[in-house]
Formats: structure tokens, C-alpha cells, sequence
């Protein structure tokens, strides 16, 4: 009679706790699915997929992919237009941004995607951003979008 009470005990035991475990993995799939976290617009490698006339062309060989990362501590920008080096500041203030002194490398790259200067003018106009998840927004006046980007995790 031990017996049986001590399995009925083991087996009620068990299907409590893999009931609890069932219904927490559920609860806590759920609630993942429900809040996906944002990228951070500081530190975090920007890639720039569309402007405001369309998407940007793939890169070609030996181009370099149009992007750029806020450095948080100098408050500086560094990056790529596609075909040269871009470096400058910026100043930010909650979701208002401005970037300042923006300078470029000149070489001599054929503009095959026709976003390079398209791109430098984005940055020089944008005046707020949004992130939704991994995608970053560019806005100038009026919250008109002028560039959208994506974040690429490095490691």
C-alpha cells in the first residue's frame, strides 16, 4: 500500500512540474515574440538599405557598403558612402539629431549607385530618427523619412 501511495505521489509530483515548465516556456515565447528590443543608434553598424528616391544598388567589388556608426563617447560619426570614407559629429538631443562638419575621403569612384551625394544630403538634413527593432529611420522636416537603415550585428 506504501507502494502505490508513494508512485501515486512521484507521478502527481511530475505532472505538476512539467505542467509549470510547459506553461512557462509558453508565457515566455509569447512575451518574446511581443517585445522585440531595439537596436541601439549608438555603437551599432548602420547599413544603409533605402533613401528617399529608392533602394540603394548592391555593392559592387571593392566598393565599400554605404553605412555608419555613432560613436557615443566623442560624439563623432564614421562610416562609408559607398565609395569614400565619411567622418564628422553629431549633436543629439531625445529623438532630434543633427550632423555636423560631415567630411569625406575624395576618391575617385565611378557614382554607378547614384546614392553617394543622395546619402551625404540625407545626413545633412536629418533632424529626428526612429528605430523600430533592427531598422533605423532618418527623418527631415515635417518627419519626412529620408533614409532608412539596418543594423548589422559585427559579433
Amino acid at each position: 500500500m506504501k507502494k502505490i501511495a508513494g508512485y501515486s505521489l512521484l507521478l502527481s509530483l511530475t505532472l505538476a512540474a512539467t505542467g509549470c515548465a510547459t506553461n512557462t516556456a509558453e508565457n515566455s515565447s509569447d512575451t518574446a515574440s511581443d517585445n522585440t528590443p531595439d537596436a541601439a543608434l549608438a555603437n551599432t553598424y548602420w547599413k544603409l538599405t533605402t533613401l528617399e528616391q529608392g533602394t540603394v544598388a548592391a555593392t559592387q567589388d571593392n566598393e565599400r557598403e554605404a553605412h555608419f556608426v555613432l560613436h557615443e563617447e566623442e560624439h563623432r560619426v564614421a562610416g562609408a558612402t559607398g565609395c569614400n570614407q565619411l567622418m564628422g559629429s553629431y549633436t543629439m538631443n531625445g529623438e532630434q539629431i543633427a550632423f555636423k562638419q560631415v567630411a569625406t575621403t575624395m576618391m575617385a569612384c565611378p557614382d554607378s549607385q547614384g546614392s553617394e551625394r543622395a546619402f551625404l544630403n540625407a545626413l545633412n538634413q536629418a533632424s529626428g530618427w526612429d528605430i523600430d527593432g533592427e531598422t533605423l529611420t532618418l527623418s527631415g522636416e515635417n518627419n519626412a523619412p529620408l533614409a532608412h537603415f539596418e543594423a548589422v550585428h559585427l559579433y
